[in-house]
């Protein structure tokens, strides 16, 4: 009985171990492709238009700051644009939210709103030191009882460079300890690979110095105190900004033409961009599906060169920072056309191939 207990027990380590020498590999990442079908739509709105997120295709918000106090939330639902043109007392600077019936705006004076599916209500009204004039310039997280929102509030000059970042987690909002973060803090997000978190912030100069955008790694751990380590910093310069970007997971970093991962706390290249129109911003699916801004239109990475996909039609018309949302097979881009003053949202549908 032992002998077969014994054979029975070694046959299984046997078929274990042949498994593990065979993992299954993943399928490997294809191009991206560029063989979209584009639409413009204008919205006829009064004010800026700055941040854009959705769901799906047919559940797309776009926010920007209050001047018309009943037009700052626009809605696409697959159809057009719409605003429901109630008046609210805010002034939206982000938006972010998990689902239809679950989506968050962050606004002056530190106040979030959340939308339940049917109405936007005020669900917080935070405050750092004392001070409430707090702009959540920008959100983000990974589950919806984990996430961010952050921003920064004014100097004694009226500069927003006093860095904020808000954490919501059991239906509780914390405010972060941000010692050692200058400026307002425009991306905060975590890094699978080495699971840091990432901080862009944009330090505004006010003609005394000149404003620059800094990167800072910051790692999470219990009993030890939290740091902000910077690791980059450049002034907002053309052709020398910098910002960072998640694409499926991952925290790229854009260093001036240079395309960057972050491996063993070192910047690693990825893709040197050697057209001098590019404008420092990317947005993508994966490795290989990866849009990139410039100053004369919006181009393609596909994991093997860069294509142009369309051309601005107006000079000084650039994409936000907040200005894109990407699905499977559709995408949305806000984009300002400075000459004009129109906002316009360019919407591109893959071809159907079937």
């Amino acid at each position: 009985m032992l002998k077969k207990i014994f054979i029975t027990v070694v046959g299984a380590l046997l078929i274990l171990n042949s498994c593990n020498s065979n993992p299954v590999i993943p399928p490997e990442i294809q191009p991206g492709r560029r063989d979209y079908t584009w639409t413009v739509d204008t919205v006829n709105y009064p004010n800026y238009l700055t941040r854009i997120w959705g769901s799906s295709p047919t559940d797309v918000w776009c926010v920007g700051p209050a001047g018309d106090l009943y037009r700052t939330i626009w809605h696409f639902d697959g159809e057009k644009w719409s605003t429901d043109n109630i008046f609210r007392p805010i002034s939206p600077a982000s938006v972010f939210g998990f689902s239809n019936d679950n989506v968050y705006i962050g606004t002056g004076r530190g106040k979030i709103w959340h939308f339940d599916g049917t109405v936007w209500t005020e669900v917080a009204a935070l405050t750092k030191d004392g001070h409430n004039n707090i702009a959540f310039d920008n959100m983000w997280g990974e589950s919806p009882n984990d996430f961010y929102a952050f921003g920064a509030y004014a100097e004694q000059n009226n500069l927003y460079n006093n860095s904020v970042i808000a954490h919501y987690s059991s239906s509780n909002w914390t405010i972060l300890n941000t010692d050692g973060l200058q400026g307002i803090v425009e991306r905060f997000y975590r890094n699978e690979p080495d699971r840091k978190f990432y901080v862009q912030t944009y330090k505004i100069g006010g003609g005394q110095y000149p404003d620059s955008t800094l990167i800072y790694e910051y790692t999470p751990v219990l009993l030890i105190p939290k740091k902000y380590n910077r690791i980059y910093g450049s002034i907002e310069t053309k052709g020398q900004q910098a910002d960072i970007s998640v694409i499926n997971g991952e925290v790229y970093f854009v260093l001036g033409n240079e395309i960057a991962k972050r491996v063993n706390n070192k910047f690693q290249t990825y893709l040197t961009v050697d057209n001098p129109n590019f404008y420092q911003r990317i947005w993508g699916r994966n490795s290989k599906d990866i849009f990139l801004l410039m100053t004369d239109g919006l181009a393609h990475y596909n994991g093997n060169d860069i294509e142009y996909l369309f051309y601005f039609n107006k000079p000084r018309t650039q994409i936000y920072i907040g200005g894109a949302a990407l699905f499977d097979s559709e995408v949305f881009f806000l984009a300002d056309e400075f000459s004009t003053g129109l906002y316009l949202i360019y919407h591109e549908k893959l071809n159907d191939r079937g």
